[in-house]
């Protein structure tokens, strides 16, 4: 299987970036002893995350309104701003951004981290910050996390790496079999409200990266676009969506086997590689795009993703349905450590990856073929299964 992943992407060497000196992590520690990951400072706010700002940035640039907001001087919470509750669950006006002075800080969470917060923490609470210590294995590895927080909006098995020197990200799948479900139907295109990827892509500061297929319209011979989704077809995620051209030799089915890739291209690059899995591939696809916090000094982390998404749904509680997608599997998953012929390819197993199957594990069916490889079978339903 290494031969069948190289064969491609000899052609493709990851470009070298200098290694990162890893930024300092903060958690937020309550007095119950529960803490949080802070995510970032004095930048906007994204879904799941805790943000800590300065007075005089909070003040210049006031968060959205899908969020919590709590005020801390001197250790202590001296206010507590819930305006998701009172504008989304109360139906009352927004009661806008917190009125603070020029000491102290704020601390701006939304999705579940406003759930930590408003379960965890409470006016006059003595909160601590504290720096979260790097754990590293005998390889000098950085260890992935223990747990992560699901994005809400969709149903998915996501596989991802820690934050670490890595360049890149490759494998071999093969494709599963999607079911989509007729009384699940958007009235404006008639079309199914449920949609499926499969895909590799990864995260550097704030931005998150998505590249690999999604299930598509294809064209026949005189141009004419199918009536329904019925192929995998290349996509990636930066700034905007963009979509490989809708040819056929770009162009996958169900059962096929296809080798899949995220790689580092130069600073602030990456490119995507999707080929047959075979030594000689008749059908392959490449393109390289932005991705500006790939840059040199910052920590990169990668994943692959099997999903069913929700049209519209972003953010939101996963809608029940009676779509699925059965029969995908990873043969083989490698993560890339250095850059050029020096690369170091090395296994996907669960000792370097976290494993989050959302939005419950009820609708995530795993099925671990060869663990030394990563290799698994994965099954995902939108009607629970235990």
């Amino acid at each position: 299987m290494i031969r069948q992943i190289s064969f491609v992407f000899i052609l493709l060497s990851v470009a070298g970036l200098s290694v990162f000196a890893q930024n300092k992590q903060q958690s937020i520690t309550a007095p119950n002893g529960q803490t949080y990951k802070i995510a970032g400072a004095d930048r906007q706010r994204g879904d799941n995350e805790i943000v800590y700002y300065t007075p005089d940035y909070y003040r210049k640039n006031p968060t959205f309104k899908n969020g919590v907001d709590i005020y801390v001087v001197n250790g202590k919470i001296s206010a507590v701003q819930d305006r998701a509750g009172a504008v989304y669950i109360q139906n009352k006006p927004d009661p806008g951004a917190l009125q603070i002075g020029k000491e102290g800080f704020v601390l701006s969470a939304a999705g579940d981290a406003r759930k930590w917060i408003l379960a965890n923490l409470k006016t006059g609470d003595a909160v601590r910050i504290e720096e979260i210590k790097e754990v590293r294995n005998a390889a000098g590895e950085i260890v992935p996390a223990a747990t992560l927080p699901c994005f809400a909006g969709a149903y998915y098995r996501k596989a991802v790496s820690s934050f670490d020197v890595w360049t890149g990200i490759i494998g071999i799948v093969k494709l599963g079999t999607p079911q989509t479900d007729a009384e699940r139907i958007d009235p404006a295109n008639n079309q199914p409200l449920d949609n499926f990827s499969v895909y590799m892509g990864g995260r550097a500061a704030e931005q998150e990266i998505d590249a690999g297929l999604t299930w598509s319209f294809t064209k026949d011979e005189q141009g004419n676009l199918s009536k329904t989704r019925n192929a995998w077809r290349p996509f990636w995620r930066n700034e905007k969506w963009a979509n490989a051209p809708n040819e056929k030799q770009y162009t996958w089915y169900p059962g096929e086997t296809v080798q899949m890739a995220v790689l580092v291209a130069g600073p602030g690059k990456l490119r995507l590689v999707i080929a047959d899995a075979s030594p000689q591939p008749k059908k392959m696809f490449q393109t390289e795009f932005d991705a500006k916090e790939f840059a040199p000094n910052v920590a990169r982390q990668f994943k692959r993703v099997n999903a069913i998404d929700q049209f519209g749904n972003e953010g939101r509680p996963a809608q029940p349905t009676k779509a699925r997608v059965t029969g995908a599997e990873w043969l083989q998953t490698l993560l890339l450590r250095g850059a050029g012929a020096d690369a170091k390819q090395l296994p996907m197993d669960k000792t370097r990856f976290t494993d989050m199957r959302c939005s419950s594990e009820e609708n995530i069916v795993v099925t671990t073929t060869d663990a030394a490889k990563g290799a698994e079978k994965i099954d995902i339903f939108g009607t629970a299964q235990k």
